[in-house]
């Protein structure tokens, strides 16, 4: 797996994975964050940490802490929906609807995720007064029923911090008297669909007194208002992450943010008496009916009322969505032609969540995007590929974007997946981390680890994602490890030299036939006088800076973008293959050098790189050339070699095996 030496705090990898819940703001004392630079300076190839559950889903968290961010797969690659509970800032559980529509089946302990937690808990437990709380569940039928009850304490949310299966309809415990809130979850889940019915029950001022026993009642009968949206076009719903948090009398949150993937019914409530109640649909997703000839779906947020109304049809700003069209290509040897599109709402301060939704490969899926509200954003990705049924947990590349998912009100077209995929520096026109930056005497040189024919993309490795990464400074080494595609270098001679990376990247034990193996060889001139038209702009982030007041100057690392004619599952038919090569430079927000291309070369290997057949080149504007060669025996996958210079003395060499299809 690959490690960064200083990593980038990234909004995108928090997202890449995430599960962004109202929950989270258990972590009520932290002060708020900065939102962070998104994702391509992150040169980490390893997969998020990763949590096993009792019952053979897993947790993947990205940071740490309510704002780490969280996916819950299940062994086939699917995303399930979860409940993620977070009372205080010392406990945090995810639990996935398939447990619990089982209660009796769950042991709270084996679903709490130490990662999600801000703080330990204190080394001495307080002495609390306890009462018996005795919880009564009933069911749509009125007879006892199954269900899971997550309380808040809202005299001090530190008092209580355990979730209760309430296993036949009762469940009876010792808990510290005082004000509480009881959420409480009947749930059934469909292990073949991966769908389920949900019914929340809220009491926001749940008193339990000193002496006897309090009961209370949750009742799945009055979980009468379902909650949908009224998009322009008929969807279904499949996605929901439904937060409900309490702040008690000390100005601590706690709460639960529930996950579902199908019908979800919610029980109307007042104002709390105690402390406050913050009640919010924070993400609510749609897709288009089963047969639909063109799928389309909707993700939508809403803003964070003070109750939970008995009218849950959400109503659609449709003057304020953003419309995407996307076509999701794919690997002419993916055996599934099944993909996802993992979509969700991610904050700052408390993380996200994304909820994966199956989609088959080649695709065009129009997506329409709502406003985002308060800090949070939309986090979305593509996964082009999943394994085979039974084959365990994927290895899977998720392909991402540094600009925004919502955009306001226009419309979009985007291409994901498409290859070759290789490691770039990258040309960037929104907010992100600077892939090859220095600051005085210290340089920041990595690039962006796999990237799509998007000069603006990025690839997360869920996955055993290898590489090896090398420095050069006037041909002496300066840096070697493996698994990372980036490093800094510190205290470095203010003198002008030439600096020389080299990644090697290793993506054969993905579901992937193309593109699996790639060796980029780049130099740059490196002038330690700081020219004022290559500043870094505003913005975007420069780990070489530091604490330093001067800015960062980007560097003049070459940039290659591959426009391959082949189709949606990157196979190349006829018998001749074309590229258009555009040589550029790295670049933020349109900085950056714009040195000319004095140069490049496409070779073609038919036999795994022993032997190369140049192409024929043909200049196509500046900077920009087109190459043809004749296509191999169909079925095979030629590997592609690219060289390029620059009037600047940067040159780049690129060799990708199996870099296309021959159909």
């Amino acid at each position: 797996m690959l490690a960064r030496i200083r990593r980038v705090p990234t909004l995108a990898t928090a997202v890449a994975l995430g599960l962004a819940t109202a929950a989270g703001a258990a972590a009520a004392s932290a002060p708020p964050a900065a939102a962070p630079a998104s994702a391509p300076a992150q040169h980490t190839l390893a997969a998020p940490a990763t949590t096993a559950l009792p019952n053979g889903d897993r947790v993947l968290v990205t940071g740490t802490g309510p704002g780490a961010s969280i996916v819950v797969q299940a062994p086939d690659g699917r995303t399930v929906p979860a409940t993620r509970y977070t009372p205080d800032a010392h406990h945090a559980y995810v639990i996935p609807d398939s447990v619990l529509a089982h209660p009796a089946q769950l042991n709270p302990a084996q679903y709490e995720i130490p990662a999600l937690s801000t703080a330990k808990a204190p080394a001495a437990t307080p002495f609390y007064p306890l009462s018996i709380l005795q919880i009564n569940a009933v069911g749509l039928d009125g007879a006892p029923a199954d269900a899971t009850t997550f309380l808040t304490n809202v005299d001090d949310v530190n008092k209580w911090s355990v979730p209760l299966p309430v296993a036949g309809g009762i469940e009876r415990v010792a808990v510290p008297t005082g004000h509480y809130a009881a959420t409480t979850i009947f749930s059934t889940y469909d292990q073949t669909t991966g769908i389920g019915t949900t019914h929340v029950v809220s009491q926001l001022d749940l008193d339990v007194t000193a002496g006897g026993v309090t009961t209370a009642t949750a009742d799945e009968r009055t979980a009468t208002a379902q909650v949908t949206a009224n998009t322009p076009k008929p969807t279904v719903t499949d996605f929901l992450d439904l937060s409900y948090v309490r702040t008690d009398v000390n100005g601590l949150t706690g709460g639960v943010s529930v996950g579902g993937s199908g019908d979800t019914y919610v029980a109307p409530t007042g104002t709390a008496k105690v402390g406050t109640f913050s009640y919010d649909v924070l993400a609510w997703g749609g897709e288009s009916p089963a047969g639909t000839k063109d799928p389309y779906r909707y993700d939508l947020m809403f803003p964070a009322v003070d109750h939970v109304d008995a009218n849950q049809n959400q109503r659609v700003d449709t003057s304020k969505l953003t419309t995407t069209h996307n076509t999701v290509d794919s690997d002419a040897g993916n055996p599934r032609h099944d993909g996802e599109y993992l979509m969700g709402p991610v904050s700052p301060t408390l993380g996200g969540i994304q909820a994966g939704h199956i989609i088959t490969v080649p695709e065009t899926l129009t997506t329409y995007t709502g406003a985002p509200v308060g800090d949070e954003q939309w986090y979305g990705n593509f996964m082009n590929a999943l394994p085979e049924p039974g084959t365990g947990f994927p290895a899977a590349l998720l392909f991402g974007q540094t600009a925004p998912i919502y955009q306001g009100k226009t419309e979009l077209w985007r291409t994901w997946g498409h290859g070759p995929l290789t490691p770039q520096v990258g040309q960037f026109k929104n907010p992100t981390g600077c892939n090859a930056c220095s600051d005085e005497g210290t340089i920041d040189l990595g690039l962006t680890a796999l990237t799509d024919s998007n000069p603006d993309s990025f690839t997360n490795f869920l996955g055993p994602a290898t590489g090896h990464f090398t420095v050069y400074r006037d041909g002496t080494q300066v840096f070697s490890q493996d698994n990372t595609s980036g490093t800094e270098l510190t205290g470095q001679a203010q003198q002008a030299a030439t600096y020389r990376m080299v990644f090697d990247l290793d993506v054969s034990q993905f579901p992937i036939t193309q593109s699996t193996v790639s060796h980029t060889d780049v130099t740059v001139p490196y002038t330690p006088k700081a020219d004022p038209k290559q500043t870094l702009p505003a913005g975007d982030y420069c780990s070489a800076q530091g604490s330093s007041s001067s800015a960062c100057s980007i560097l003049p690392v070459i940039n290659l973008n591959y426009q391959l004619a082949t189709d949606d599952t990157n196979t190349s038919h006829g018998p001749a293959a074309a590229l258009l090569l555009t040589v550029g430079h790295q670049s933020y927000n349109g900085v950056g050098s714009d040195a000319k291309a004095t140069g490049a070369t496409v070779s073609v290997s038919y036999d795994k790189g022993a032997t190369w057949t140049p192409a024929a080149m043909v200049p196509a504007g500046q900077n920009r050339y087109a190459a043809l060669w004749k296509n191999g025996a169909k079925g095979s996958t030629p590997w592609l070699k690219v060289t390029a210079t620059d009037a600047l003395g940067g040159s780049i060499t690129q060799t990708t095996a199996n870099a296309y299809t021959v159909g």
